[in-house]
């Protein structure tokens, strides 16, 4: 079977909403409604997280310690922006590196 997580092998691999919030928080830290769109606009609409699962999704990963909260919005206490940690970027980077080996194989045929 194939591993595709750095971390220990008792951790699963990042789904591909996980990869995505994990590429939208590289650039910039975002709020939810932000990181919604943004996952949306670089998937080119194939991934649309509902608010209710993308706080599973932000749960999940703020957990495994590859996101962590950066701030909440002066005036509105609902908002948080979250950002990508060190682990997270090189978790996203290793899986990227992972299943652009694959993808590789995939298109030589």
């Amino acid at each position: 079977m194939l591993n595709m997580s750095i971390l220990d092998s008792s951790t699963p691999p990042l789904k591909p909403a996980e990869l995505f919030v994990l590429a939208a928080l590289h650039a910039a830290p975002l709020h939810g409604y932000g990181l919604v769109q943004e996952v949306a606009t670089r998937s080119q609409g194939r991934i649309r997280i509902r608010p209710g699962n993308l706080y599973r999704v932000l749960d999940r990963l703020l957990e495994r310690g590859l996101i962590d909260v950066h701030q909440r919005a002066a005036g509105d206490e609902r908002r948080t922006y979250y950002r990508i940690t060190s682990l997270g970027r090189r978790t996203a980077q290793a899986e990227a590196k992972l299943l652009a080996g694959v993808i590789g194989e995939l298109l030589a045929i």
